[in-house]
């Protein structure tokens, strides 16, 4: 039985709150329509305050941790010393992704480059109300440029926080083939946003990249500042190292960069934040080691040695590469054949507590629909940006869910 009004309206609210009329309007670019519609469900999601309040406070315990010594000397335990510095931020839309559970917000996973913010504050900005909830919840046009400016923010806050000052000249948006990315339109929004800023602004492919002694161009431009949304997160295949050359040379900002992934969103990082004992050891207080404890489920890294007992509670676990992103190769114990678990075995993953995603009853078609949810956090630094929803069916997250999609999440009072 629901507890609170936000898992009330979760499971008994199915009306719409989309306006596709007002998207249409506002998702034309130079180049024509975005084309966003088909990212979007058109069913809100809701939680209650004190869930987001405990969001935040699994940010900032996060954030307290990784800048313990220890912990971040266990994080980069692979990086030269001049690497481990004081302040590394994460980068540009780091994003915590949390399951509800009836105790609070279970923190599922950690991911550098998250995909979806601009068409999530896009969703928001053709939003009607349907019930007295979520006209109260619904944000204002002043908000919602309030946080379109933050967004952009934060790409002058890495700029300047690498020495620069003013603005960078040229703003290079960086994806492999990136017309046939699933989140191509955001990218499209992103070089819409820069230019608005009066910014050069391209959206490149890294073989469109020229190197000129360390210093990268496109044309006869000088590319000051990457906005990264490789999945090749440590730059090492062969087509992006000289990508990371440069960064390290210092002769372009790259934002997020290896560092950012490696001290945030690793899989394995997730060992360490669920690790009670050892994090009290390394000196973080116990408030926020003991947010974590309620927050962070328990996850391990897989090997020979624990592998009979991971089978044997494969049920409770789930089970996620070492280096991976948007749910590939990731598998729920309940539903492993032995084969593919030696795999997982002599791969490299981790076992994480299981904890299911919470339930979104929607009509699709007439039909009620149970959908599962998910939240999600935009980040930078200390501050949540947007909270955003994603609605589905099957085992991870996906778009291919009839009424599924980008949800706007809305924060009911208790």
């Amino acid at each position: 039985m629901p507890t609170n009004l936000a898992e009330v309206l979760n499971e008994h609210c199915s009306c719409s709150t989309l306006n596709k009329e007002i998207l249409s309007k506002r998702s034309s670019s130079e180049n024509g329509n975005y084309g966003i519609e088909r990212f979007y469900s058109e069913t809100p999601s809701f939680i209650n305050a004190s869930e987001k309040k405990k969001i935040q406070e699994i940010l900032s315990a996060i954030r307290n941790t990784i800048r313990l010594p220890k912990v971040k000397n266990l994080l980069l335990a692979d990086c030269a010393e001049k690497d481990k510095n004081p302040d590394i931020s994460g980068g540009v839309f780091l994003s915590l992704d949390f399951h509800i559970a009836k105790e609070g917000p279970k923190l599922i996973e950690i991911n550098t480059n998250a995909g979806g913010a601009f068409l999530q504050l896009k969703l928001l900005e053709a939003q009607i109300g349907c019930c007295e909830a979520v006209h109260l919840a619904l944000p204002n046009s002043e908000t919602l440029k309030e946080i379109e400016e933050k967004f952009y923010a934060s790409f002058l806050r890495e700029w300047n926080d690498k020495g620069r000052t003013g603005t960078p000249n040229f703003i290079a948006i960086v994806d492999e083939n990136p017309s046939d990315q699933f989140l191509y339109p955001e990218f499209l929004l992103f070089r819409d946003l820069f230019k608005s800023k009066g910014i050069y602004a391209e959206i490149l492919d890294p073989r469109q990249i020229e190197r000129i002694d360390d210093e990268l161009y496109f044309g006869s431009g000088k590319i000051d500042l990457i906005y990264n949304r490789l999945t090749d997160f440590h730059l090492s295949e062969s087509s992006n190292a000289f990508i990371r050359r440069a960064w390290e040379r210092g002769n372009v900002v790259l934002t997020p960069n290896p560092l950012d992934y490696d001290v945030f969103a690793r899989k394995t990082n997730l060992s360490v934040l669920s690790d009670n004992e050892f994090l009290l050891r390394a000196g973080l207080n116990r408030r926020d080691a003991e947010i974590l404890k309620a927050s962070v489920p328990v996850s391990q890294i897989v090997t020979p040695g624990n592998a009979e007992q991971l089978w044997e509670n494969r049920k409770r676990i789930f089970f996620k590469p070492k280096e991976g992103f948007g749910s590939k190769a990731a598998y729920f114990g309940g539903k492993l054949t032995k084969n593919k678990f030696s795999e997982i075995v002599q791969g490299e993953y981790i076992g994480q507590e299981f904890i299911p995603p919470s339930k979104r009853i929607t009509s699709v078609t007439g039909q009620e629909t149970d959908l599962k949810m998910d939240v999600r956090a935009y980040i930078y630094r200390d501050e949540i940006l947007l909270l955003a929803s994603r609605l589905y069916q099957g085992q991870t997250t996906n778009f291919r869910t009839e009424g599924g999609g980008f949800s706007p999440l809305y924060v009911i009072p208790d």
